[in-house]
């Protein structure tokens, strides 16, 4: 029978809430990294007991990230990095590993989170069992030209000119934050469908309202990092950083199992390129999930827990 567990730790010099859905000791601890930077969808404290059949094979650590959801906080360092939440990510493994140390760590990391997972991995290779990457991201940089390629035929002449000073300015986000908007208007490269047609999208932003382990507070939180406040010039530092994101090193010299799942029409990295990584390397394991873009619906889901399933009951054997 599962027990929820909540306590304060500190992470990066910062005392944070977390959560354990604790099954007990004979599965593995697989800690879930949210997407983002500061967005706890999909994973993060809201969906504690949210997923009862990983809940079955694994005991489940939820932290939302410095500075969003329940722990969100109003005034920040606005020179906050992308870095500084790796070391967080480091510093809670450290911590979960110190206090379950005879029971395997699998990474869970959504997106951004997936930056977290191989970060912690190239850094404790030795307390990590295994890393399982959704929606995975690679190197940010070649995100930009991914996405360009995507819409070079379907914006308008005008559109095209924004892109055009955009890409000329000596900043990272602006460029990347108008690319996303436009992959989501134009293509299925973020979703399959619109969101108000998405149930299981529409059903986890419903779970940060209904959820017993969210107030108000930590509903703007968790809407922080697609809001302009989130976004803004204050915490230019921090989006600008998602620039310096490259995941190929870390991801070449992991030799723990690693899985990633990508939807079929997703273009953060390419699917040739993480196909040739599981070519290459005997411990990477590639799945394309049809039918969806980075954001998964109901059915890919489905198909995503059993895979999550599976990487569990091997490391629990």
């Amino acid at each position: 029978m599962t027990e929820t567990r909540r306590w304060n730790i500190e992470l990066g010099g910062v005392r944070q809430r977390i959560t354990l859905e604790d099954a007990g000791d004979g599965v593995p601890v697989m800690v879930m990294f949210h997407g983002g930077p500061w967005s706890p969808f999909i994973y993060g404290m809201a969906y504690a007991g949210y997923y009862p059949e990983l809940a079955r094979h694994a005991s489940l650590l939820w932290w939302d990230q410095y500075g969003c959801g329940r722990n969100y906080e109003r005034d920040i360092p606005s020179d906050l990095r992308v870095g500084d939440f790796a070391d967080m990510a480091v510093d809670l493994v450290r911590a979960i590993h110190r206090r379950y140390p005879h029971r395997p760590i699998v990474l869970n990391g959504f997106s951004f989170g997936t930056y977290l997972t191989m970060e912690v991995a190239r850094r404790l290779p030795r307390m990590v069992d295994a890393v399982i990457n959704v929606a995975p991201i690679m190197n940010m940089r070649d995100t930009l030209t991914n996405f360009d390629h995507v819409l070079s035929d379907r914006v308008s002449a005008a559109e095209t000119r924004r892109l055009s000073s955009l890409r000329g300015q000596d900043r990272y986000d602006p460029y990347l934050s108008r690319l996303e908007t436009l992959i989501s208007r134009h293509t299925r490269a973020f979703s399959s469908r619109p969101a108000v047609c998405n149930g299981m999208v529409l059903r986890w932003l419903a779970r940060w309202v209904t959820s017993a382990d969210y107030r108000l507070r930590d509903l703007w939180g968790s809407a922080m990092g697609s809001l302009p406040y989130g976004r803004g010039e204050r915490y230019a530092a921090l989006w600008d950083s998602m620039g310096d994101i490259d995941l190929w090193p870390a991801a070449s010299g992991a030799t723990m199992p690693v899985l990633y799942l990508q939807g079929e029409y997703d273009r953060y990295v390419l699917p040739s390129e993480l196909r040739d990584l599981a070519e290459r390397r005997d411990n990477v394991r590639y799945a394309r999930i049809a039918g969806v873009g980075h954001i998964p619906d109901a059915r890919a889901w489905r198909d995503i827990e059993s895979r999550m399933i599976r990487v569990l009951d091997r490391c629990r054997s």
